[in-house]
């Protein structure tokens, strides 16, 4: 089987079932297991669901948020999203878990080993690159 057959498959705009999630809370994200980053200014993550182009705020292998472009909770879409670092389209289903004010949630669904390894392999370079600025910027104390 195709992975673009399997993706076809589980794409369809759908409900999803919320009170499954019923414990899953703001406090539930922010002890998430997978470590997000947020993109760089200059090399975007952007995403492309419903036909919008909307900016990622952060990004992880479980997930993403990015501003509200209308879009409704409690549904799988399917989306698109660039890597800056693997020069990759990431195309996938996301469940969209909750809205906190204008940004919205999202959890991947289904996600194969490549595409999560993709996902893994961004963020480990995005880390990368944040702890080395971190280390290389002067101390706030020096005179």
């Amino acid at each position: 089987m195709s992975s673009k057959s399997a993706v076809d498959r589980r794409a369809t705009q759908r409900p999803i079932d919320l009170d499954a999630l019923a414990d899953w809370s703001l406090d539930t994200i922010a002890r998430r297991r997978d470590y997000r980053v947020a993109p760089e200014r200059d090399e975007p993550v952007i995403l492309l669901v419903e036909g919008h182009l909307l900016p990622v705020f952060d990004i992880s292998a479980g997930g993403f948020s990015c501003r509200d472009g209308g879009l409704q909770v409690g549904m799988r879409y399917r989306l698109r999203l660039n890597l800056p670092d693997t020069d990759e389209i990431l195309d996938a289903c996301a469940d969209l878990l909750c809205r906190d004010g204008e940004i919205c949630r999202f959890r991947f669904v289904d996600l194969d080993a490549t595409q999560h390894n993709s996902l893994h392999h961004y963020v480990l370079q995005r880390q990368k690159r944040l702890i080395r600025a971190q280390r290389d910027a002067p101390p706030d104390d020096v005179l």
